[in-house]
């Protein structure tokens, strides 16, 4: 009888061990992944480039959606696909110095809400 009641302790002891992992696991995932996407939330086209900024765009977008495919935390996901979708705006057509300042100043609030969400 005691050896079972020892036996089901230290089960149970292993049990929130586990599940401490996984939230230390879940802890550092996300910082990881923030880690990324506050980089990546930084991008700002060549405005000299347009085609070589807009494929940049596409390969930032894609990442930060990556990112947001990883992250089991809802917030942070939707923080992270609305990063994605304003950078996709951009395109060879739309980037030029005047566009591109109104995107950079409308891309703030986004950046914010992904720091937040990070936060």
């Amino acid at each position: 009888m005691i050896a079972r009641l020892g036996a089901a302790a230290l089960l149970a002891a292993a049990l929130v061990g586990c599940d401490t992992v996984q939230q230390a696991g879940q802890v550092a995932d996300k910082a990881s992944i923030c880690a990324d996407a506050l980089r990546l939330s930084g991008f700002v086209p060549d405005v000299d480039n347009p085609r070589q900024a807009a494929e940049d765009a596409e390969r930032t977008a894609a990442e930060l959606h990556r990112l947001a495919g990883e992250t089991p935390d809802e917030a942070l996901r939707d923080a992270l696909d609305k990063m994605s979708s304003k950078i996709s705006e951009l395109n060879p057509g739309n980037i030029n110095p005047g566009n591109v300042a109104r995107w950079v100043s409308a891309k703030v609030s986004t950046a914010e809400n992904l720091a937040r969400a990070c936060g």
